[in-house]
């Protein structure tokens, strides 16, 4: 009976990808957040989050209701919605109000089940949901074909709506060797991006060689290019995806130029596949952001400003202590949704009277300080 459910299941989804890809899968949600402090762009930012997660639940409807057959398995919403990849390519806003202290949106989306990012629009709605982080391309030389793979993985990424840090003048400022041991120092990966603003560093190395070979008694020109990428997310230093490629191609010059630039293309479509992929699970599923909080006076005041921070930041799923000392605590926070937003719901907190200073934040890092 296990073995017939889970079957069901599989044959299931794919047939619901098929249907998806074929017309479009439109679903009516609702979404409901609580106003706090009277912040009700705070609650619609949320409420527009839980009507969009809500439509992803609706669009595994069936598999969810269907689970009592497999609760031996103990299979779980979050884990069917995992393995769906859901994107909502598009979706209109129907209506919205506030109720008393409850802020209510309806909207329309159009659903996909299928592996949807190659997509334009499905890549800006992912990638806006995340606050379109910004990117910086720098393979760790100064050759021609180090200047090729960027342009031509910079041009896929601007194709496809991200914002691209033009890294020219930082590579002229940089001494030879600096720029050399970027792809094996993180900290100065890190360091750099932080510096121009990025907060996703795609750090590459290119290796192009040519030869002549004779093949009866003709001789030909060989290129050949090896190159590898990687990208590191500024704040925490994460390797978030990574690829290799070669390419070798007959021809003179402009066949360098070409098998550089192909190879540069094909990277830049991987790495944007594992970028969105990754931005995508973390808003289906949970991201982890680190919480650095100052202020704080005693014990009983860091129990107090844990059980705030479950009560009135939205999608806080889970809150992991990693340290206490001297009234600083670092706290590792799942969420639902993304960093700015948790940042206004913290900004907001008033604890005893004492109100929060936001004194820094990032994609996936907030650091914040309990005012006297």
């Amino acid at each position: 009976m296990k073995k017939i459910a889970i079957i069901s299941l599989v044959v299931f989804i794919s047939l619901v990808a098929v249907a998806s890809s074929q017309a479009k899968n439109l679903v009516l949600s609702q979404g409901t957040s609580y106003v706090h402090d009277g912040r009700v762009d705070i609650a619609r930012d949320a409420a527009l989050e839980n009507a969009l997660r809500n439509v992803v639940e609706k669009s595994v409807g069936v598999l969810v209701t269907s689970t009592t057959q497999v609760e031996d398995f103990e299979v779980k919403l979050d884990t069917i919605l995992a393995e769906s990849r859901g994107f909502i390519n598009s979706y209109e806003v129907v209506s919205e109000e506030r109720q008393g202290d409850t802020f209510k949106i309806t909207i329309e989306a159009d659903v996909g089940l299928g592996k949807l990012k190659n997509k334009m629009a499905a890549i800006n709605l992912v990638m806006l949901r995340k606050s379109k982080p910004r990117l910086m391309i720098m393979f760790n030389k100064k050759t021609r074909a180090d200047r090729t793979a960027e342009s031509s993985m910079s041009k896929v990424f601007l194709s496809n709506g991200f914002k691209v840090i033009d890294a020219e003048t930082v590579k002229n400022n940089m001494k030879h060797e600096r720029l050399e041991a970027l792809a094996t120092n993180d900290k100065a990966v890190r360091k750099l991006g932080h510096r121009y603003g990025a907060e996703i560093m795609i750090i590459g190395s290119i290796e192009f060689t040519s030869r002549s070979v004779t093949v009866d008694k003709i001789e030909m020109q060989i290129n050949n290019a090896v190159a590898s990428v990687k990208a590191v997310k500024v704040d925490t230093g994460y390797v978030i995806a990574s690829d290799n490629a070669v390419r070798t191609a007959p021809g003179g010059a402009g066949g360098s130029r070409s098998i550089v630039e192909d190879i540069g293309s094909t990277l830049a479509e991987n790495i944007m596949d594992q970028i969105v992929e990754r931005a995508s699970s973390e808003l289906t599923n949970t991201v982890t952001v680190k919480l650095l909080a100052s202020g704080l006076k005693s014990y009983t005041d860091l129990s107090k400003f844990k059980s705030i921070l479950k009560t009135q930041v939205r999608g806080i799923k889970h809150l992991f202590q990693r340290s206490f000392a001297r009234g600083r605590v670092e706290l590792d926070i799942e969420i639902r949704g993304n960093t700015l937003n948790m940042a206004d719901d913290i900004a907001s907190i008033k604890m005893r009277g004492r109100k929060v200073k936001i004194v820094e934040i990032t994609q996936n890092k907030i650091v914040i300080k309990l005012l006297p």
